[in-house]
C-alpha cells in the first residue's frame, strides 16, 4: 500500500487536474459571492503543505491567490481561508508567509466539522468546503448533512471521492473472491485497518454498495459497471440534502477507469453552472494534451456510436410544455453531466430557433430596440418549448 507520507514528492497529472478545475472555479465563484457583501469563507479541509516537494503548488497557494486578488481589488471585503492540516501544519505556515486572511488549525478534520456543525453561526454568511482526502475513511456522509442542517446564505461543497478504493474496501470487507481488475489494486488508498460495513454504509449514506458488490461477486456486472452503479446511487443520496449536483471522472488517462470522482454539491443553479462549464474544459484540456491537439480519439462513425443522441436530441428530449431556460440547463446537466457547457446548448438552440425551437424572450427587444437574440437567462425571462410538427 502506498504511503500516504510520499504523496507530496510528487505532483501527479490527476492531481493537477484537481486543482485546475478548484482554481478555475473560485475566480467567478468569488466575483459572484462577494458582490452580495457578505462574509465569505474558503475551508480546505485537508490542506497538506501548499507546495509539493517537486516545486507544484498545492490547493492552498490557489486558495490564497485568488482571495488576495479579490482583496487587492476591493480591501474591505470580508474574504478569508482556513486550512485544516494534521501531519504538515508547520510546512503549510512556512509556505504561506506572506498570504493574509486565513487559518491554520493544526488538527483532523473530522473535529473542525463536528465543533463547526455544533458551535453557533452567522447564517448570513457564505462557505465553500474544498475536502480532499487521501482516501475514504474521512468522508462520512453525516458530516454533509450537519453542514446543510446549518442554514447557512450559501454553502458549496467540492469533495473528492475515491470510489474505485472504495469498492475495493467493499470487497475487502464483505470477504469476495472475484478478482479485483489490476487498476483496482493499484489505487492509492488510505486506511486504518478500523473499516467495517457499518463504517462503509456511513461514508456512502447507505448500504447500496453491498448489493452492488454482490452483483459484482456473482458476475451479474463488471467492476466497471459496479463504479458507475455506486456513484449514481451516492450522487441521488446527496441530491436528498443538495439541489444540484455534478461530477467529473478524474482520470491518469481518458481511457482509463476514474481514479477519483470529484464531486460538487450546491444549492446555486449559478453555482451549478459555473463548475459544469469549468469541469467540461478541465475534461477537454486533458483529452488535447493527451492528442496533441486532436480532440477527438475516434472517427465520425465512432464518435457517433459512443455519443448516441446529439445535442439537439438531448435537448428535444427535455422540452415537454414551455420551459424557462435555466430550468432547462439544470435537466440537461443532470441527466449529461459535464458533457456540454452551458454555451453548447445555447447555440445550439438559437441555431435551431424558428426551426425546431420556440424561444420567447422578456423583454423581446434590446436597448435598441431590435429584436433580442439573448440565451443569457439572468438578463431575462426566456422560455423554449418545441414547435410542434417540426420534427415529423
Amino acid at each position: 500500500m502506498p504511503n500516504p507520507r510520499d504523496f507530496f514528492s510528487q505532483k501527479k497529472e490527476w492531481s493537477k487536474l484537481k486543482d485546475q478545475i478548484l482554481n478555475k472555479y473560485l475566480v467567478p465563484y468569488l466575483a459572484k459571492i462577494t458582490f452580495s457583501g457578505r462574509p465569505t469563507c474558503i475551508v480546505d479541509c485537508f490542506a497538506g503543505k501548499g507546495i509539493f516537494d517537486d516545486g507544484q503548488l498545492g490547493s492552498p497557494l490557489f486558495i490564497m491567490s485568488n482571495i488576495a486578488d479579490k482583496l487587492r481589488d476591493n480591501s474591505s471585503l470580508n474574504l478569508r481561508a482556513v486550512f485544516i492540516e494534521k501531519n504538515y501544519a508547520h510546512d503549510l505556515r512556512a509556505n504561506l508567509t506572506d498570504a493574509a486572511n486565513f487559518e491554520i488549525i493544526d488538527g483532523e478534520y473530522e473535529d473542525f466539522i463536528s465543533q463547526f456543525i455544533s458551535k453557533p453561526l452567522d447564517p448570513n454568511s457564505n462557505f465553500f468546503f474544498f475536502v480532499d482526502p487521501y482516501g475514504i475513511k474521512n468522508l462520512n456522509f453525516s458530516h454533509f448533512e450537519g453542514l446543510t442542517s446549518i442554514g447557512l446564505k450559501s454553502l458549496e461543497i467540492l469533495v473528492n471521492m475515491n470510489s474505485t478504493g472504495f469498492l475495493r474496501e467493499g470487497c475487502h470487507i464483505l470477504s469476495y473472491s472475484r478478482t479485483i481488475p489490476s487498476w483496482a489494486e493499484d489505487q492509492e488508498l488510505e486506511t486504518d485497518g478500523r473499516n467495517s460495513s457499518d463504517r462503509m454504509d456511513a461514508i456512502a449514506g447507505g448500504d447500496y454498495w453491498q448489493r452492488i458488490l454482490e452483483s459484482f461477486q456473482n458476475h451479474e456486472i463488471d467492476f466497471h459497471q459496479a463504479e458507475e452503479l455506486f456513484m449514481e446511487h451516492y450522487i441521488a443520496r446527496l441530491r436528498s440534502i443538495f439541489r444540484h449536483i455534478v461530477n467529473i471522472p478524474i482520470k491518469e488517462r481518458s481511457r482509463h477507469m476514474p481514479k477519483y470522482r470529484l464531486v460538487f454539491m450546491t444549492n446555486s443553479r449559478e453555482g451549478l453552472f459555473l463548475m459544469t462549464n469549468e469541469m467540461n474544459k478541465a475534461w477537454h484540456a486533458m483529452l488535447e494534451n493527451e492528442n496533441d491537439g486532436q480532440l477527438s480519439f475516434f472517427s465520425e462513425e465512432e464518435l457517433q456510436e459512443i455519443v448516441g443522441q446529439t445535442i439537439v436530441d438531448k435537448i428535444w428530449m427535455e422540452l415537454e410544455g414551455n420551459i424557462e431556460l435555466s430550468e432547462l440547463l439544470i435537466k440537461l446537466i443532470e441527466h449529461n453531466g459535464i458533457a456540454y457547457t452551458t454555451s453548447n446548448y445555447g447555440v445550439a438552440i438559437k441555431e435551431n430557433e424558428s426551426t425546431l425551437f420556440k424561444v420567447c424572450r422578456d423583454p423581446s427587444k434590446t436597448s435598441t430596440g431590435r429584436d433580442s437574440r439573448s440565451m443569457d437567462w439572468e438578463e431575462r425571462q426566456i422560455t423554449i418549448s418545441r414547435i410542434a410538427g417540426s420534427r415529423g
